[in-house]
């Protein structure tokens, strides 16, 4: 009797976790396919000329703030789980909710769209290749091989994107009418990875916390946030408008993607809660970060450009 509820219960475990699986990359999926589908070839042309706004934020997101996490790795010696979550992240540009953080600051928000697409792109290639660099930086022992998540990152990043531009190209009136759903798609799929998380992993994320509270690690994850947020203001340009725009994303890391490869690369890590707390703490301070700059305009009222 007691075998049969334990085979049941761990059929329903292996049942959740493979539902959880494919909501998340649904819902990546259906949130690569919303970028696109708000982009005009006129943003994607506009986009590729501007070489210098564009690599201050490859140079940002894709260099700094990876450094950024292999310093605090090394100075701070987080233990594995907590290192193997801060590179995740790290190595993660271009999260979907940075326009509406921008919009929040009271910024230009399809800039943020047109540029986090560009960093999703270039993610791409990056993602599998810096995780391997900082997971060697840190001395994490893994058998993770870069290779294993090219095409499954090009397939759930690249290809729907791809597919919502030419929608929106061949068919701008069909992309008006797929924008909704395709958001409530992939918000609803999303939260169905998330929540499967949250449920199984509850006793990980109460005791991923108490470290953090323990340890005071907590107030380290909160720093690197700021240190993002640095990071963004200090490349992000001339301007104040041009500089809050970055900080902003730069600060949103694209916890899908993290959860994407944690799940494919690192089953068996327990890293899950602490992408989940990790993006507990970004969001508070990034959300804290923007309503400030909303209430506090730049004195200059220049308009926002690159």
């Amino acid at each position: 009797m007691v075998a049969g509820v334990s085979e049941m219960f761990e059929s329903l475990i292996g049942l959740l976790l493979t539902i959880q699986g494919v909501a998340a990359t649904v819902g990546l999926i259906a949130l690569m396919a919303q970028f696109g589908i708000q982009l005009t070839p006129g943003d994607v042309l506009r986009t590729t000329r501007e070489y210098n706004l564009v690599l201050r934020w490859v140079l940002a997101n894709l260099l700094f703030v990876p450094l950024a996490a292999a310093l605090f790795g090394i100075v701070f010696q987080l233990p594995q789980p907590l290192a193997i979550t801060l590179v995740l992240v790290a190595v993660a540009p271009g999260a979907p909710f940075i326009p509406l953080l921008v919009g929040m600051a009271g910024q230009d928000s399809h800039e943020a769209v047109r540029l986090t697409a560009a960093l999703t792109f270039v993610a791409v290639a990056t993602v599998p290749l810096f995780v391997a660099v900082l997971l060697f930086i840190l001395g994490v022992e893994s058998d993770f091989s870069p290779r294993r998540l090219l095409v499954p990152l090009s397939v759930v990043l690249l290809a729907p994107m791809i597919a919502g531009i030419a929608v929106r190209t061949r068919r701008p009136a069909l992309a008006d009418r797929l924008a909704r759903p395709i958001a409530a798609l992939a918000n609803l799929a999303l939260a169905i990875a998330l929540s499967i998380i949250a449920l199984l992993g509850l006793p990980r994320i109460v005791e991923v916390f108490a470290v953090l509270f323990g340890t005071g690690a907590i107030l380290l994850l909160t720093l690197f946030v700021f240190v993002s947020i640095g990071i963004g203001w200090l490349l992000g340009g001339p301007t104040p408008q041009s500089r809050r725009v970055l900080a902003l994303g730069t600060a949103g890391r694209n916890v899908n993607i993290a959860l994407f490869v944690a799940t494919g690369a690192f089953p068996a890590s327990g890293v899950d809660g602490g992408i989940i707390a990790f993006t507990v703490l970004m969001f508070v301070v990034s959300i804290l970060v923007a309503r400030y700059w909303r209430r506090t305009p730049p004195s200059d009222g220049a308009e926002t450009h690159s």
